[in-house]
Order: C-alpha cells, then structure tokens, then sequence
C-alpha cells in the first residue's frame, strides 16, 4: 500500500504526540509516586528519552513534509521557466556539387 505524503506526515505527527503524551504520562506522575516498580530514577529518565524523542521526530518530519513541498515547487518553477522550442525545417541555401 502506498501512502501519500501528508497521510504519511499525519501519522508521524500522530505518532510523535502519543510517544510525548505517554512521556510525560511517566515523567509527571509515576516518577513522583512514593514507591514506583522500579525506582524513580528508571521512570524520570524514560519519560525524559520519550519527551526528547517526540520533539525531535516531530521536528524531523515536519522539515521532510516542508523540504518536500519546497522541491516540487522548485521542480514545477524550473519546468514552466524552460520551454521546449522546436526549430521549423529549411532548406539549406548551400551550393552542393551535382
């Protein structure tokens, strides 16, 4: 199944969103629970990892969708700017030996 691009950016958006939700989810309140499964340290750097990597995905895939846009802008730019000419047929004026 192929997917266009912006399907493509919604879900990586989407995605990002969720991964910062569960995130902060971890960091905000199981990390402040008086006694947590595994430690509070193991929470606090999980919900950190999870925030950064939301932000930095939702960064990258919005500069792939605007890179993207920007190049078939450029690309369609450069082919209105260079027009194809045809040159008409003449009959050359010189003189060939018979």
């Amino acid at each position: 199944m192929s997917r266009s691009l912006n399907e493509k950016g919604f879900l990586g958006i989407s995605l990002c969103i969720i991964t910062f939700i569960v995130g902060d989810y971890l960091l905000n309140h199981i990390s402040t629970l008086e006694n947590p499964p595994m430690g509070n340290t193991v929470y606090i750097l999980i919900g950190s990892t999870l925030l950064f990597t939301s932000v930095l995905g939702a960064i990258i895939v919005s500069k792939y969708i605007y890179d993207n846009k920007k190049k078939i802008k450029k690309m369609e730019h450069k082919r209105k700017k260079h027009r194809v000419y045809f040159l008409k047929n003449q009959k050359s004026n010189t003189n060939t030996p018979t």
